[in-house]
């Protein structure tokens, strides 16, 4: 695994999260203000970016397989018993969330955003999951 690469990856994750600490969303009523809705769009999509990034890396690492959309990172890890189902399915719906603003913008609602931000904290948990993957690696 490119460590230095998934160092770089985790800080990202990292920033990101910490600058929602400047964003005061608590409910989907929140997001009807323009400015958090987009702030807060715009970290999503962005944190979700870098855990596909991170799972890119895994995948390629174990040599688990050649996935062929986002989703299917996520299902490889799962399969491959790094992730559980749980968490495989919160960070497919958190992909759905990341076509949907890629492609779809225009039709994503204030819902969408506030579902999308109830799951992120996904990312957080296999965050964790790769660091312990590292920390066996330098052992």
């Amino acid at each position: 695994m490119n460590q230095d690469r998934v160092l770089v990856i985790v800080k990202d994750i990292d920033r990101f999260f910490k600058d929602f600490e400047c964003i005061q969303v608590k409910n989907v009523d929140d997001l009807k203000d323009k400015k958090e809705f987009y702030a807060t769009s715009m970290l999503l999509f962005s944190i979700i970016n870098r855990a596909i990034d991170l799972g890119e890396e895994i995948v390629a690492d174990k040599k688990i397989g050649l996935p062929t959309t986002y989703k299917d990172i996520f299902y490889l890890l799962e399969k491959n018993r790094i992730i559980n189902k749980q968490l495989f399915e919160q960070l497919s719906s958190l992909i759905y969330f990341r076509n949907l603003a890629a492609h779809e913008y225009h039709t994503f609602t204030e819902k969408d955003v506030f579902t999308a931000l109830k799951n992120i904290n996904a990312v957080k948990i296999f965050v964790d999951i790769v660091k312990k993957i590292m920390s066996r690696q330098q052992k």
